[in-house]
């Protein structure tokens, strides 16, 4: 998406123009900061108002912001209605993605959620100072006002070109448009090939989501030894066994999953780094099976009973 967006005034009433295609969107945002004068924490309000006519039923924004060491955003203070992950642009760029839930709305002349608007955190883990100066949508005003730093959209994407996005980063560990821990493809395979049973995609999609985390782990930190990577090769062994104890093979063959996850070349040579670190040590098998790291089992069968609760409400 083109990064540019202009404001106008048509029959005296604010809209945006996005240069991505000529569309006039009938959105405002406004933004205000309850902790202005915080050194460490950000309290962020902000709200949508719908200038249109129209009940729209699809909506997004980005709020963008730098940050050099583990933060945490704090998400359970008030976002109703809304969809949310965090997206990587860059090593030290990140921008919180809201769009709306399935079936929820934005009332023709109203505000979204409502005049007091969503309200989130950010800060460190352990409370560093933030350079405020560096986020691109912040505001330091208490009080609410109009920003174009927030790359509204009606559709359900906000990206923009104003940031290199980390390409290296995405060759291997792929997009996730969705939040949900799996490479979108990945997910797309998993849909198509097991539309109807969803004990079959949740054992597919956890097992996905562990190999994930761990490709995730070993690309931001490539020198990590065996002990720090065997406890993500015990939750993609259990994976493995999930798959098997469901019988989602007989729906989704083994050799076109890991086909699809090592579908370029470029991913299988990051694989390979992952396997040479195993070179000559102990492997986890039957993860699950035995009485073995009982501890990342029930937390595995924990994650994997959240992921099929999801799936038996689609």
């Amino acid at each position: 998406m083109k990064p540019i967006y202009k404001i106008g005034c048509i029959l005296g009433m604010l809209i945006v123009v996005t240069s991505v295609n000529a569309n006039l969107i009938p959105l405002t945002a406004e933004i205000r900061n309850e902790q202005p004068y915080s050194l460490d924490n950000n309290t962020i309000r902000i709200r949508v108002f719908n200038h249109s006519m129209d009940t729209l039923k699809e909506l997004s924004f980005c709020y963008r912001f730098h940050a050099n060491k583990e933060f945490i955003f704090e998400h359970d203070w008030y976002l109703p209605n809304l969809n949310y992950k965090i997206d990587t642009l860059t090593d030290t760029t990140y921008q919180i993605h809201f769009w709306l839930k399935q079936n929820a709305s934005v009332a023709p002349n109203k505000y979204f959620p409502n005049k007091s608007g969503i309200v989130f955190g950010l800060h460190y883990r352990y409370w560093f100072p933030w350079e405020h100066q560096l986020d691109y949508s912040f505001s330091s005003n208490p009080s609410f006002e109009n920003t174009e730093k927030l790359f509204l959209s009606m559709t359900n994407e906000c990206y923009d070109e104003t940031v290199v996005i980390d390409t290296a980063r995405i060759k291997i560990l792929g997009y996730d448009k969705d939040g949900n821990g799996v490479r979108d493809d990945l997910d797309s395979l998993i849909d198509a090939n097991i539309p109807d049973n969803p004990e079959k995609r949740a054992a597919y999609r956890y097992l996905a989501q562990a190999i994930q985390n761990q490709w995730t782990a070993f690309y931001e930190n490539p020198q990590m030894t065996y002990e720090e990577l065997l406890p993500y090769e015990i939750y993609a062994s259990l994976g493995a066994t999930l798959v098997d104890e469901v019988n989602a093979e007989s729906s989704l063959n083994w050799d076109v999953f890991e086909a699809q996850i090592h579908n370029t070349m470029d991913r299988i040579l990051f694989d390979d780094k992952i396997d040479r670190v195993f070179v000559g040590q102990f492997l986890p098998v039957a993860v699950g099976r035995t009485k073995r790291y009982p501890n990342e089992v029930a937390s595995g069968r924990k994650v994997y009973s959240e992921i099929l609760k999801l799936e038996r409400m689609k």
